[in-house]
């Protein structure tokens, strides 16, 4: 009976050691995924600049730490049309080249109660039936989003039209008979981005109060509407291509930090196939026009990088 209990002991013994007989436990290990919401924020693709699909491409590294003019401006993107600063002054001293870690970017500040100040400028381009279009951008720290502002975007005019009403600005005239279409970015309230499209179908148009503002499409990313944090870089990679004449098949597409956030391919950009792809709208600015859109401090967005492409350099179409 001895026998029998102690080797009963010596087996629990055993076992309860990880002696002979015994499987040892293995420490379990987690593997964490990563946060798909956050890696838009945070992981910013590699751009192979010297790509042979670039057309054009501005970036600010030949300049100095400097207050950027007119001059400047112009040299830098063979303006077809421009209004900088506040409409009285000058762009001195609301955009200034500056350095970033040996980088050389270009800041633009919108000042605290103002609206419309900053840049809203045109530049023509070789007129292209589908185009690429990228830019970075970094909004500080201290940015007050306010009610929101303008970001630039590709368009279209119909450059044989004398008058050459612009696609911005809530009229009208801007959007019919061929009149020219325009593809802004924007930002709301607490950053949240969308696209600020003045197009041929534009269904402001049939309010009938002589007023038509621009459709806009809110930016998505992971089934949520997608907002711009501060202190963030964003490479805004933007996709047009014109529609067949009489056909609703434009599209235009949006890419943050390669992830597609917005792609509409029911678009009517020219409804007769007069003009195609032609314009970059360069608009950095609170508003709007009232007073409400203005920040409660100056504000300063950082951009760099302005690229025009026949491919996408921050995604891949595979």
């Amino acid at each position: 009976m001895k026998k029998i209990i102690l080797t009963l002991l010596s087996s629990q013994i055993l076992f309860g050691c990880g002696g002979s007989g015994s499987t040892p436990e293995k420490p379990e290990v987690i593997v964490e995924q990563p946060n798909i919401d956050e890696q838009i924020h945070d992981e910013i693709p590699t751009v192979n600049y010297q790509s042979s699909s670039i057309i054009e491409q501005v970036n600010f590294n030949s300049r100095q730490a400097i207050d950027y003019t007119e001059a400047m401006f112009d040299a830098d993107f063979d303006l077809h049309w421009q209004r900088i600063g506040d409409n009285v002054n000058p762009i001195n001293g609301v955009a200034k080249i500056i350095d970033v870690n040996g980088d050389m970017k270009l800041a633009i500040t919108s000042l605290k109660g103002q609206v419309r100040v900053g840049i809203h400028a045109g530049k023509n381009l070789t007129e292209a039936n589908e185009l690429y279009f990228l830019y970075e951008l970094t909004f500080n720290a201290d940015y007050d989003f306010a009610k929101g502002g303008k970001l630039p975007g590709l368009g279209g005019l119909n450059l044989s039209d004398t008058n050459e009403i612009k696609p911005t600005g809530c009229r009208v005239e801007g959007q019919l008979a061929d009149r020219g279409f325009s593809l802004r970015s924007m930002f709301r309230e607490g950053g949240a981005a969308i696209l600020y499209t003045y197009h041929q179908n534009n269904p402001n148009i049939a309010l009938g109060d002589g007023k038509a503002c621009g459709e806009t499409f809110a930016y998505q990313h992971n089934g949520k509407d997608f907002s711009f944090q501060k202190a963030k870089t964003y490479l805004i990679e933007q996709y047009v291509k014109i529609n067949d004449a009489n056909q609703a098949n434009g599209i235009v597409t949006i890419h943050v930090n390669g992830f597609k956030v917005l792609e509409k391919t029911d678009m009517v950009f020219s409804e007769n196939g007069q003009y195609s792809i032609n314009q970059l709208f360069i608009d950095i600015w609170h508003g709007g026009s009232t007073s409400n859109w203005a920040p409660s401090v100056d504000s300063t967005v950082v951009i760099d990088n302005i690229v025009l492409s026949d491919a996408p350099l921050t995604y891949s179409n595979n």
